[in-house]
């Protein structure tokens, strides 16, 4: 009964608290089922109402036997196998509890085998876990295993697949050194890196637009350099620049009308088409023009009636001049319009004398002459149209025409060699060094700097400076060639090339600004003129700061690309 007594303790706490847990009472309860519950809660109350009496202990340890028995037999081998342990050595529920345990096994093993047969690996794998050593438990859980990490790396593949970098990344991480998968890691997070480029140059990208809308095309050309390879960048950007050469033209020719150069004036606008107003101010530049033309001619109408009839002729029909031109052609002579004429085109105005010698074509060799001054002013159109497209950039179109024009005005000597077109992400990732601290030049100017390399020729580093808006640097002055050469041992380079040529060889050094070439600081024996170098620089094996001479090299010792240094004048 002592037995008994110690087991029916343990049962008290067993019966109040594990039982009332796990066999609650609900309405949906069965009859069978809630009956059970209410037998082991009656037992539990009357031990503890009356735990001494031994004569109801028996008769508690059978009811909690039976309920015992009742989960057994209703296949309830886990409940079974706790409440048979919960009895100790009453009766026989040691081997009661041992029969429930190698039900429960048998039956838990088998739901486990039913899930993994079903690729419930989760689920299988848990009830695996619980029954140990029992029959293949561990093998198959070792199989799960496998099976979820084969999975979930599908899923994260997946994942990765569909652009969900930052879930792929995380599943990839926590499969450790599983397969590929830290090089997996590795490649979503080189791609969130990229998401988050591309974010940056989008807006980059975004924002030039309405910097350009708005006509701050500095800043729009800057931006839109951030913008790399987002869409259509590099097109948009070289159509900034473009507008902003086209935008200088236009200033041009404004001072031009300011300042009453009116021909000049006519001449920009038209070139410019549709640019902004330039249409309409072509117009002004025009009526301008005539308006002056017209003064002068009436006022030369008495003193000098043949030069004032070459005006009028000019003028066609601006307001009365043709009538008056008729009116004057009976004070006139062909040999004062002749020399008038030929004082004009001493002067450089070839419309007006062609005009005057086309007025009287049978006299001397007038008609020789119009033909002559109509091929001049044929060339200086053509010239001044080169110019134009060499200053918006279409350098092709402009090596044509020059090279169309031959000797003339020595156009054939100004062909240039074609810039590259640089990309948006190219000039934008070249830049080696920061941008330098303000240097103030002595005539109060600042001036900044920054370092890139990657490109293959002298002329291209020129370009790729002027693309960014400044100019390959220039140094003119020993407090100015300091300050640069300076900066270029603090940004860590040794050697890097500046804005100082000598491309004919002829010992006439120049700098890309047209500045004077008055300071040097060549180093002792240079520039030596050797086979193709013409380019300055600065040399790692020379004294600190001076100057060598040499050929823009790519596979040089020291620095190896060609670093150059560019510049931005405020």
């Amino acid at each position: 009964m002592k037995k008994n007594r110690m087991v029916l303790t343990k049962l008290i706490l067993f019966l109040l608290i594990s039982l009332i847990g796990v066999y609650p009472i609900h309405a949906d309860m069965g009859n069978e089922e809630s009956a059970l519950s209410l037998r082991m809660i009656a037992v539990a109350k009357a031990s503890a109402a009356s735990p001494s009496d031994e004569s109801n202990q028996e008769a508690i340890l059978q009811e909690q036997y039976a309920a015992a028995q009742a989960s057994f037999d209703a296949q309830e081998y886990e409940k079974a196998l706790e409440a048979f342990e919960a009895l100790g050595e009453f009766s026989d529920s040691a081997a009661r509890a041992a029969d429930s345990k190698r039900k429960w096994r048998a039956a838990s093993y088998k739901e486990a085998m039913a899930l993994y047969d079903a690729e419930q690996y989760y689920q299988a794998k848990e009830i695996f876990e619980s029954l140990e050593k029992y029959e293949k438990s561990k093998s198959y859980v070792y199989e799960c295993t496998m099976k979820i990490l084969r999975m979930e790396y599908q899923q994260a593949k997946d994942l990765y697949a569909d652009g969900d970098y930052e879930n792929a990344k995380i599943l990839f991480e926590s499969f450790g050194s599983y397969h590929d998968s830290e090089e997996r890691v590795q490649a979503a997070d080189d791609m969130l890196k990229a998401q988050e480029q591309a974010a940056a140059e989008l807006n980059s990208y975004e924002t030039a637009l309405v910097l350009k809308e708005a006509g701050d095309l500095e800043g729009a050309r800057d931006t839109m350099i951030e913008a790399g390879d987002c869409a259509d960048a590099t097109d948009q950007l070289y159509a900034i620049i473009r507008m902003m050469a086209l935008r200088d033209i236009y200033e041009e020719a404004e001072g031009c009308l300011t300042n009453a150069d009116y021909e000049n004036a006519y001449d920009l606008f038209m070139a410019l088409g549709d640019f902004e107003d330039s249409t309409e101010k072509a117009k002004i530049a025009q009526e301008a023009w005539q308006a002056s033309v017209y003064e002068q001619a009436t006022a030369m109408r008495s003193d000098d009636p043949n030069r004032a009839y070459i005006c009028f002729l000019f003028l066609d029909d601006y307001k009365d001049s043709a009538d008056i031109a008729d009116e004057l052609q009976a004070v006139i002579t062909n040999l004062k319009v002749y020399n008038a004429a030929n004082a004009l085109e001493q002067n450089g105005n070839y419309v007006q004398a062609k005009l005057g010698f086309e007025a009287i074509p049978t006299y001397s060799n007038s008609r020789n002459r119009a033909a002559k001054l109509s091929e001049n002013i044929r060339e200086i159109k053509d010239f001044k149209q080169a110019a134009y497209l060499m200053a918006i950039g279409e350098e092709e179109r402009a090596n044509a025409a020059l090279e169309a024009l031959g000797d003339y005005n020595n156009a054939s000597e100004m062909i240039v060699s074609i810039t590259p077109k640089f990309t948006a992400k190219q000039l934008r990732d070249d830049k080696t060094s920061p941008v330098s601290p303000a240097y103030t030049a002595a005539d109060g100017t600042k001036h900044h700097y920054q370092i890139y390399k990657g490109v293959h020729t002298w002329v291209e580093a020129k370009a790729f400076c002027e693309v960014l808006g400044g100019h390959l640097a220039t140094v003119t002055t020993a407090e100015e060639n300091k300050f640069v050469h300076t900066f270029m041992i603090d940004s860590g380079y040794l050697t890097a090339y500046f804005g100082l040529s000598d491309e004919e060889r002829t010992g006439d050094w120049i700098w890309v600004t047209g500045e004077p070439f008055d300071y040097t600081n060549w180093d002792s024996g240079e520039p030596s003129r050797s086979a193709r170098e013409r380019y300055g620089m600065y040399f790692y094996k020379h004294t600190k700061g001076t100057w060598n001479d040499s050929h823009f090299y790519e596979y040089a010792e020291v620095d190896p690309g060609c670093s150059f240094i560019c510049e931005w004048d405020e």
